[in-house]
């Protein structure tokens, strides 16, 4: 008996306990009952725990974030990450050129210093304009952006699922690359920067005359390249700061609020279509149980749920 009161937690079943038809079935009073963790007090306290765990973790964010510890991610690594990418669809490696890094970290204090987030600046600077004040003359020529990740293969990741971010990345003409990462106080909040610049210069171009044995000199000019851009703009969790730091590497909460959040959600959401599908189960194998129309529209509409939630990234492409 104990059993089957456990049971009922999880299992839709018969007011009275019975098996099969009976007399009481046949005066109207037997009726079918869902499992008690889909009852209407259960439901409101799935979200009751999901609030207070987010609270929770805002408060612990807010007033000791030490407890939740602290990681490092460098430009090194976006750039490591960016040739394993390439590596994989058969590309060369990009090489670390120092002035694209000039001009990556000069963009990046530029969009701290005057607190914009976009790839041209409110002045009308463009991104060609920081590569050539760095004193690099290219011929192609690109640049990804990305803010408030937490660390640096959710930034690879996030560029490459983007058309015009992973052209840039895995683009054959370009030849050096250069990376910054910075923290500091952008459009009034504190956040995470990357500034991704790739460029080849004309020497590392083969022209139709060097082809046939000839070389002629050229001015180098912005070609098609230049159009890819793209911004990733992310909401994370990072480490008090006041000014903008190095190009090397910026230091970010170990453990990610939207992450968190999404575990939760899709735990709690999760659980519940698996109590629906249960109830669809066990009333399809029951002659005296029936299948609910609102069942498989609860069924429906919760798989919709967890399909965005698999797939709700921190943030947006722009």
């Amino acid at each position: 008996m104990a059993a089957k009161k456990f049971a009922h937690h999880f299992v839709p079943h018969r007011h009275p306990d019975v098996d099969g038809p009976s007399a009481a079935e046949s005066s109207g009073r037997v009726i079918q009952h869902r499992a008690h963790a889909l009852g209407h007090g259960a439901l409101l306290g799935y979200v009751i725990i999901f609030f207070l765990t987010i609270t929770g973790f805002y408060f612990i964010r807010s007033t000791a974030p030490q407890i939740l510890g602290t990681a490092q991610y460098t430009a090194e690594q976006i750039i490591e990450l960016t040739n394993i990418k390439r590596a994989e669809e058969g590309l060369a490696p990009l090489t670390t050129n120092t002035l694209l890094i000039q001009a990556a970290q000069a963009k990046a204090n530029d969009m701290i210093s005057n607190s914009y987030w976009a790839h041209f600046s409110p002045q009308g600077k463009s991104p060609w304009n920081f590569v050539t004040t760095a004193g690099y003359k290219y011929i192609y020529a690109g640049e990804n952006l990305a803010r408030d990740f937490n660390d640096p293969q959710s930034v690879i990741n996030a560029w490459m699922v983007s058309p015009t971010h992973r052209s840039n990345l895995l683009d054959k003409n370009f030849k050096e690359i250069g990376v910054a990462v910075s923290s500091g106080n952008l459009t009034g909040r504190e956040g995470v920067l990357v500034v991704q610049m790739f460029g080849s210069t004309l020497s590392q171009v083969p022209t139709e005359a060097e082809t046939q044995g000839e070389v002629k000199e050229t001015e180098p000019v912005p070609t098609a390249e230049i159009a890819r851009l793209g911004t990733l703009d992310l909401q994370a969790q990072i480490a008090p700061t006041t000014a903008s730091t190095s190009s090397g590497s910026a230091t970010v909460l170990a453990s990610r609020q939207f992450s968190i959040s999404k575990m939760i959600g899709f735990a709690l959401v999760g659980f519940v279509f698996i109590l629906f599908v249960v109830e669809v189960a066990v009333a399809s194998k029951k002659s005296h149980l029936s299948i609910k129309s609102s069942t498989l529209a609860h069924l429906g509409l919760l798989g919709l749920v967890l399909f965005a939630l698999w797939y709700a990234v921190q943030g947006s492409v722009i």
